[in-house]
C-alpha cells in the first residue's frame, strides 16, 4: 500500500536582499564623489528592484480578489474596517483598510451590495 504524505501548508518565506556587488575605492585614486554616486546609484536600483517586485505580487493579488468579488457577484464589501468596491468602468478593485485605532464599532457589521446584471 502506498503511504499518504501528509500536507504541509507552503510559508512565504521573503526573500534574502539582494545586494549589487560594490567594489571599494582603491588607495591613492582619489575618486570618493563618484563612489559616492555609485553608491547612491547602486542603493536606487536595489531599491527599484524590490519595488517591481512587488508590483508584480500587487497585480496579482488584485486580479485574485477582483476574481472573488465576481465569483460571489458582488460589487461591495465591507467588514471591520476593510473596504472593497469593484469598480466595474476600469475592471478594478478599490481596497481601504482601517487601522486598528479607526475601527469603528458601528462597522462590525457585513455591508454587501449585489452587482447589477447588464
Amino acid at each position: 500500500m502506498k503511504k499518504a504524505k501528509a500536507k504541509t501548508a507552503k510559508k512565504s518565506t521573503p526573500k534574502t536582499k539582494r545586494r549589487i556587488p560594490r567594489q571599494e575605492a582603491l588607495p591613492g585614486i582619489g575618486d570618493e564623489k563618484i563612489t559616492a554616486i555609485e553608491n547612491a546609484a547602486l542603493d536606487y536600483a536595489e531599491i527599484r528592484d524590490q519595488r517591481q517586485e512587488l508590483t508584480k505580487q500587487e497585480v496579482d493579488l488584485k486580479g485574485k480578489l477582483l476574481d472573488l468579488m465576481h465569483s460571489k457577484k458582488i460589487t461591495e464589501y465591507k467588514r471591520n474596517g476593510i473596504s472593497v468596491k469593484v469598480v466595474t468602468e476600469e475592471e478594478t478593485v478599490k481596497v481601504r483598510v482601517k487601522k486598528e485605532g479607526e475601527l469603528d464599532t458601528a462597522t462590525a457589521d457585513v455591508e454587501v451590495s449585489e452587482a447589477a446584471s447588464a
